[in-house]
């Protein structure tokens, strides 16, 4: 019984240490490696291409079909939601479908604009912000897929 009982008690005094780094050679670089930066909530490539084709057609209907400033202006009018808040990503979704049904007569059926102007109306009075600056990445990747110059 007796037996039985330390054997318990080293068990659990095992179990209650704090964890130790594998032993074993380490390499020159594993102590000056820099901490990975943090990871900005990004748009998904399909949404940004939406975005892009969207961006185009409108600013080919301007006549200036690959010009990057009123990509961008076209563009950050989807941008601007906050991809990391659910809210806001689903009312970014609704103005993504609203913008196709309009310029492309493309899933019409499925989306009711005042589904837009409810979901802002129920952000503002929620109090929940939905602006934010459209990141570096998303900006070059919806240039790119617009074909901007």
């Amino acid at each position: 019984m007796l037996a039985l009982v330390g054997a318990c008690v080293g068990f659990a005094c095992a179990c209650s240490e704090t964890p130790r780094p594998a032993a074993g050679p380490r390499t020159a670089g594993a102590t000056s490696a820099q901490p990975a930066r943090p990871r900005v909530p990004m748009y998904p490539a399909a949404d940004l291409e939406r975005m892009a084709r969207i961006a185009a057609a409108r600013c080919k209907e301007a006549s200036t079909p690959s010009d990057a400033a009123c990509l961008l202006t076209q563009a950050s009018t989807f941008l601007r939601y906050p991809p990391g808040d659910p809210d806001c990503r689903y009312v970014a979704g609704t103005a993504l479908s609203v913008a196709e049904c309009s310029q492309f007569e493309e899933g019409c059926l499925s989306v009711d604009p005042g589904d837009l102007v409810r979901q802002l109306d129920a952000l503002q009075g929620a109090g929940k912000d939905c602006q934010r600056e459209p990141t570096d990445a998303e900006r070059a990747e919806v240039l790119r897929l617009a074909g901007a110059k």
